[in-house]
């Protein structure tokens, strides 16, 4: 069995210590050392892989869409929200909590909350200038693909049922034994008389809207501009028709998602700010986002099923007063689709194998060089002292020879 021993020890008297091979261990022990102790802290990590297939949920009919958007200069009683499909009409049965916050001048919240619903945002010129008007408003049991009403929110299964008044939604609350009077902020049917009077109007108002809206998975687009049915008495300006016409929507996008959050996750609107506003003119903001389904899987937690987004941004201004200006709608609009594939993220911890052998490579990689450099040094240092002896004896015998 001795023949086969590839590891064969050379006599102790044979072996040839030297300084500079001492110097050479304790370096090549530190980087061991060192190597070994980043490869463990790389083992740690988890790695990420991304992997784009076919989207397997198409089973996954509804997803949640959260947006937060401050209008620094649009007032929450004028500015309203709705959710349109490509042939702009409404989008139905969504559930929604939308709430609205009246900003200062300095941006400061002003009042309690008022909860919103969906409603007919202006989409041209002749909307715009009839909005606001007392005869404006229609009166519907139900909301229709042209038509919007207050909501009854959470107290109807149904979210698109109408109450018109704020007696009207507070009966149907406590009718199913909800709470009428909610702490934290007003139903939009009792802002003028619970908001309002608190708080009355400012000059120069703004406007954060919160939304939460539970929607289906197919193309459609959120609006927000100015209401069609807006109440001027809650406004304060001095020309409501004029001031419409030349609505300001600069603004800034807080937050926006479209499902759960997970690790790496990147939201590429949060923080964005558009100031284009100028003089008597208004705005057209579009957003388009490509929706990415995404499922995120990690070892030891339950599977994400998420969305991440791409967009595309375009601004015009528009002259409202010019009717030769071209049919674009004022406001902020984001158009949103989903792409046909998704995107799987998958975090799992690295094979131990893997991390034996890469420890194996440093150990046997270090040594293996090490030991070159120390055969290269000592081989040069012995053939200097060779020639250095040979030089000297050379001297020494040309000396004698001189002599004799």
């Amino acid at each position: 069995m001795k023949s086969f021993d590839a590891f064969g020890r050379p006599v102790q008297e044979f072996q040839v210590k030297t300084t500079f091979g001492g110097y050479l261990s304790l370096c090549s022990l530190a980087l061991v050392a060192i190597l070994f102790i980043t490869e463990l802290g790389y083992f740690l990590q988890k790695e990420t892989k991304d992997k784009m297939i076919i989207d397997q949920g198409q089973d996954q009919k509804y997803l949640n869409m959260t947006v937060d958007v401050t209008f620094p200069q649009a007032a929450c009683s004028v500015v309203g929200l709705n959710l349109i499909d490509p042939k702009r009409a409404n989008v139905m049965h969504v559930g929604t909590e939308i709430y609205k916050t009246r900003l200062s001048r300095q941006g400061k919240p002003m009042g309690i909350k008022v909860r919103d619903s969906l409603a007919n945002v202006a989409t041209n010129t002749y909307e715009l200038i009839e909005s606001g008007l007392a005869t404006a408003g229609v009166r519907t049991t139900h909301a229709t693909t042209h038509l919007r009403c207050a909501s009854c929110f959470q107290s109807h299964t149904d979210e698109d049922d109408c109450c018109f008044t704020c007696d009207d939604v507070r009966r149907e609350f406590r009718t199913r034994g909800l709470d009428d009077h909610p702490k934290d902020y007003v139903f939009s049917q009792c802002e003028a008389e619970e908001a309002y009077r608190k708080v009355q109007p400012e000059v120069g108002e703004g406007c954060r809207i919160e939304a939460r809206l539970h929607i289906r998975k197919v193309p459609a687009t959120l609006h927000i501009g100015v209401s069609r049915h807006f109440k001027e008495k809650l406004w304060r300006v001095a020309n409501w028709t004029d001031s419409v016409l030349s609505m300001d929507f600069d603004h800034e996008i807080n937050s926006l998602s479209f499902g759960p959050e997970f690790p790496g996750l990147v939201h590429v609107l949060n923080g964005r700010k558009k100031n284009f506003h100028s003089g008597e003119h208004s705005e057209h903001y579009q957003y388009d986002v490509h929706v990415i389904p995404t499922r995120f899987l990690e070892e030891g937690y339950a599977e994400v099923s998420s969305h991440q987004y791409s967009v595309t941004e375009y601004t015009k201004v528009v002259n409202t007063r010019d009717n030769y200006q071209d049919a674009v709608v004022t406001g902020f609009w984001m158009n949103y689709d989903f792409t046909p594939f998704e995107v799987q993220v998958t975090k799992s911890r690295k094979s131990m194998w893997h991390f034996l052998t890469e420890c194996c490579a440093i150990l046997g990689g270090i040594f293996a060089f090490t030991g070159m450099l120390d055969n290269f040094a000592y081989a040069l240092n012995k053939s200097l002292n060779t020639g250095r002896r040979s030089g000297s004896r050379g001297n020494i015998e040309m000396t004698q020879s001189l002599r004799e």
